[in-house]
Formats: structure tokens, C-alpha cells, sequence
């Protein structure tokens, strides 16, 4: 109860104090992109949208970035500066795009302008993903954010396309974001005969008019644009929004200049947040980090809270009693006795997040598919990632499963074949897209069982944060035997494990002309049962020369079919 008061009391001042901060200075930050000169595809009205939007999110008391005809480093650059500045700011950001905009394989790509692109599989690696975008304005974790996209004209590329599929497909909007498109997924958008487009036109009127929420600018948007096409072009949303976002404020007055600044919504939920992490921060107790981590998965103070989650829940070393009688030292028997009782502690704290763990927010589908390899709908799996002064969790949550088995995992950000191997996907220490071709077989090696050998050989293009792009020609051998590894995982000491060897060596060769020889030494424990991944460490060499260290452990469970080896400590 102490603790409730406590919190109660700190939410209070806390959502009393933001609220006078943001009387007195309001705090919203835009990016907007027009992107016009696409060469054999120009646009006529994006820039003139932009500028457009620009000066409307201007009047109503945004800081606005501008970008014009922007190169798709132009574009990575800017979207960085967003979200650094999003991040330390905090308050409500909007990102707003007009131009090209295709669907790949149910992943959403912005075009830059001067972007090569002749076949479908160099869209990637030739446009900025939307998806990267909202994982930039997610993890700023300031509470308000919206993604407005004017980008489903028509696909210039579709010619050479093979799937020739059109508009953009559906996003999902983290808490606290609305996703906005001008037209429906598959759909196209009118450019316009005007000076703006048909959907950005009627969004600049609706957005001035004071008093009116978030929600209703679209529904006036959408009727508007359904109206003049006749059907033909209706705006879509996807909204996580908590609370109430007003572009101009019943108070204010609508006028050319800002809007006053004391009229902002207050950003309620990043009040919470602030004020529950205060209050738990320094706890000794899992069970207050795992109650923020279960508010606020996503929040402002997510990664320290899981930080300190594993530190809390890591096993100690065995602390041996000091004898009473110094002629009576401790007997053997009251030796184990007591190792026992301190790792039978050490694993009830580690149950506190193995089912389910670090993040319990989302609900597993009703009826959930499952694929021949024994992964759900739903499954999760939380790994601690180590590394020379590194110490970070992730979660790999399965969201869809393909009609092959393949597994979309973390809305697309990972694309896992049906026994979980990576085919593609954000490399989880440094953000960097790697596409693997094919999968390396560590999972299928691992299903032969001890004393399977072969030689695999594999292309991985890479892009890192700064656009460049990088192709890795790699092969060598793999081995597997049996063996067992130390785990966090439901296990109580170590568990029984196929191991996975791979030595890959090669060259890589960078978009900037840089040319190395490469080494990758790979090394992974599975799951007997299933081809469940518990462990792996990863040892990169550049030129004879190590660059990285990883070591990966699985510490947390949630799967409709859990191995029987992996379950033996679960309550």
C-alpha cells in the first residue's frame, strides 16, 4: 500500500508538473520530406505538399525539418537528427512524406530520389523502409506520434517487378502512434491536377481548424477525398493513440502566426511513465521492474529497466555460511545442502520472468498457426546479448506464419524460414538490415543430429545506418555434435544441446569501394526436442583482426510447445 501511495502521489505531481511545463513551452518537432525529381517518373506535386505542410505544422507551434528532393543518405541523416531530437525533446513528432512509395513483400519503402533501382530485390537496399522510420519515433519514447504518408502513387519500377503489387501495405502503430496513408493498402493516390495533391489539399484545412482532435482531421480527410475521387482514393489510419491530440487547440485562435503556446495537449503518458520509473528504478525487487516493464514496454525508460531486470535476476555465486564452531567446520552433506538452496533461489528468481517475462502486454491469437516445426502464432523468446561492454535484452516475437511455415517476426523487422533460420532482418546490436542467402542451415544441421558435416557457402548483403551497403561472399565448414550449455531458460543448471559449428570465410566488398577479407566464426546450441536456438556466440574478423564478439542466451519462454527439457523448472 505504501508503495501505491507512493506512486499515486508521483503521478500527481508529475502529470501537475508537465502540465505546467507544457503551458508555458510546447514541445512538437516535424519531419517533412517532398520528394519531386525521380528520374523517368517525375512527381509534380510533393515539394509544393511538403512546403505546404511545413508552414501549416509551423503555424501550429511545430519545429519543423524540411527536406526536399532528398538522397536516400539525405533521408537516413534526417531521419537520425529526428529522432535524437525527438528523444531528448520529448512532446508529440509527426513525420509527413510525399512521393513514391512502393510494398515489398508486405514491407513498405519510401523512394529517395537518385535511387538505381531495376529490380525489386534493390529496393531495400536503394529506399528507406517506413518501418524504420516508426522504429525511430518509437524508440524516442515521448508519447504522441504520428506518420502521415502521401506516398501510394503509382509504382514507376512495376514493370520490372515481379509481384507488380501496388500502394502500400497495412502497418501496425505502436502504442502511442497513429499511421496515417493517403489511400488504402494496394491502393493508389492521386498526385493531383493543383498545386497540392487531392489527400495533402484537404489535410491542410482540416488540421487548421481549432478544437479538433486527431481522429476527426482524418474522418474530415477521408470523406473529403472519398467524395471528389467518387470512391476511387479512401485515406486509411491505424491508431495506438491514449490520449487526445488537438493540431490546434479549441483556445487558440486561427491565425497566420503560431498558435499560443500555452494550449499543447498534455502528454499524459509520458508524465506516467517518468514518474513510475522514479519510483521503482532503485528497487531491489524484479517483480517492481517487471510491473514498469509490463506498463511501459516500449517506454522512456525501457532499457534501463530491462538492464536492471538482469542484473536483478542474474545467478550469484554461491556464498557459503562462516561456521559457528571453527573446530566444527561445514560437513559436505551441509555443503551441497546449502549450494542447492541458493540455486533453487537463484532459478525462482529467474521464473519471475520466464513465463511470461520482460514483456507480457501483447495477447496471443486465438486460434494461432503453427508450422511443422512446432512454432506458434505468438511464441516469444527474450535473449540477453553480451559483448565487450554490451548488455542488452531483445524479444523476437513471431507474428504471422507464412503459408510455406516461414515466420514474420516483430512485424517484419525478422523473416525467419520455417525452422527459424535468418533470411532476413535487423541485426540486433547494431540496427544494420542483413539479407542472407541462403539461411545459414544451423537449424536443419542441428535436426541431423551429433556428427553431421558439411560445407555451406552464403551471400549476405548488409546496410548499415550510414546507407552503405556492403555484399559478404562467405563459405566453409559446418560440424555438429552433442553438448550442453549453461542457460537462464527454465533450466536448472545445464541443459542437453546440439552444437552447431560454422567457419565462414571470404570477402566483403562495401558500396564506398572498401575491400576486405572477412572471417565469421559461428557457434550455436539448440534445443534437442525442437529446433529451438538457446545459446550462440558470434567472433567477426576483418583483415585477420577481430572487430566483434556476441554471445546470445535465451533466458525467457512464452511458446505454445515448450521442449520437455525446457520446462522443467517452469511453475
Amino acid at each position: 500500500m505504501a508503495l501505491l501511495r507512493a506512486l499515486l502521489l508521483l503521478i500527481t505531481l508529475a502529470l501537475a508538473t508537465q502540465a505546467w511545463a507544457q503551458a508555458t513551452a510546447q514541445r512538437r518537432l516535424a519531419l517533412v520530406i517532398g520528394n519531386n525529381a525521380y528520374p523517368g517518373a517525375p512527381l509534380l506535386n510533393p515539394i509544393n505538399d511538403a512546403r505546404a505542410m511545413a508552414a501549416a505544422l509551423e503555424s501550429t507551434g511545430f519545429s519543423v525539418m524540411l527536406r526536399t528532393d532528398a538522397t536516400q543518405r539525405e533521408m537516413l541523416a534526417a531521419v537520425r537528427e529526428f529522432g535524437d531530437r525527438l528523444k531528448a525533446g520529448g512532446g508529440v513528432g509527426v513525420f509527413y512524406f510525399a512521393g513514391h512509395g512502393m510494398q515489398i513483400k508486405g514491407r513498405n519503402f519510401l523512394i529517395p530520389v537518385g535511387s538505381e533501382i531495376e529490380r525489386e530485390d534493390e529496393v531495400a537496399y536503394q529506399a528507406i523502409e517506413a518501418q524504420a522510420v516508426l522504429d525511430k519515433m518509437e524508440s524516442a519514447g515521448n508519447g504522441t506520434n504520428l506518420m502521415i504518408l502521401d506516398a501510394c502513387r503509382d509504382n514507376p519500377f512495376t514493370r520490372s517487378f515481379r509481384s507488380g503489387q501496388q500502394g502500400l501495405a497495412p502497418m501496425d502503430a505502436p502504442v502511442g502512434t497513429l499511421v496515417a496513408f493517403a489511400t488504402a493498402p494496394g491502393l493508389r493516390a492521386a498526385d493531383g491536377q493543383g498545386r497540392n495533391g487531392l489527400y495533402t489539399s484537404h489535410l491542410l484545412a482540416a488540421m487548421r481548424q481549432p478544437g479538433l482532435k486527431v481522429e476527426d482531421v482524418f474522418k474530415q480527410v477521408r470523406s473529403a477525398v472519398r467524395r471528389e475521387s467518387q470512391g476511387r482514393q479512401i485515406p486509411m489510419e491505424w491508431s495506438s493513440l491514449e490520449g487526445d491530440f488537438y493540431f490546434v487547440p479549441a483556445a487558440a485562435t486561427a491565425t497566420a502566426g503560431p498558435a499560443p503556446a500555452a494550449a499543447p495537449a498534455v502528454d499524459v503518458q509520458a508524465a506516467i511513465d517518468d514518474a513510475l520509473w522514479e519510483t521503482v528504478k532503485d528497487s531491489a525487487s524484479s517483480a517492481e521492474i517487471f510491473a514498469y516493464l509490463n506498463r511501459f514496454p516500449l517506454g522512456r525508460h525501457a532499457k534501463q529497466a530491462r538492464t536492471r531486470m538482469a542484473d536483478l535476476t542474474a545467478p550469484r555465486p554461491l556464498a557459503l555460511p562462516a561456521s559457528t564452531d571453527p573446530l566444527d567446520p561445514m560437513s559436505e552433506a551441509q555443503r551441497e545442502a546449502h549450494n542447492e538452496q541458493v540455486l533453487a533461489e537463484s532459478v525462482r528468481k529467474l521464473d519471475e520472468i520466464s513465463v511470461w517475462g520482460e514483456v507480457g502486454t501483447e495477447l496471443r491469437p486465438l486460434n494461432p498457426h503453427r508450422n511443422a516445426a512446432g512454432f506458434a502464432e505468438g511464441d516469444r523468446f527474450r535473449y540477453i546479448l553480451t559483448g565487450a561492454n554490451l548488455r542488452q535484452s531483445y524479444i523476437w516475437r513471431i507474428d504471422r506464419i507464412e503459408a510455406d511455415g516461414s515466420l514474420w517476426v516483430n512485424d517484419g523487422r525478422q523473416r525467419l524460414d520455417a525452422l527459424g533460420q535468418r533470411q532476413a532482418g535487423n541485426d540486433e546490436h547494431t540496427g544494420e538490415w542483413q539479407d542472407w542467402k541462403p539461411p545459414l542451415p544451423v537449424a536443419a544441421a542441428a535436426r541431423r543430429g551429433p556428427g553431421h558435416t558439411e560445407t555451406v557457402a552464403v551471400s549476405v548483403q548488409a546496410r548499415d545506418a550510414d546507407g552503405r551497403n556492403t555484399v559478404y561472399t562467405l563459405r566453409g565448414p559446418l560440424v555438429t555434435e552433442a553438448d550442453s550449455v549453461r542457460t537462464p531458460s527454465h533450466v536448472a543448471g545445464l541443459a542437453a544441446a546440439i552444437k552447431v559449428t560454422v567457419k565462414l570465410e571470404g570477402s566483403s566488398l562495401r558500396s564506398d569501394g572498401v575491400n576486405r577479407r572477412v572471417q565469421w566464426d559461428h557457434v550455436y546450441w539448440y534445443a534437442v526436442d525442437r529446433p529451438i536456438l538457446l545459446a550462440a556466440e558470434v567472433t567477426e574478423y576483418g583483415d585477420s583482426i577481430a572487430v566483434r564478439y556476441l554471445r546470445h542466451d535465451l533466458v525467457a519462454i512464452d511458446a505454445l510447445q515448450v521442449p520437455p527439457r525446457l520446462a522443467g523448472s517452469s511453475p
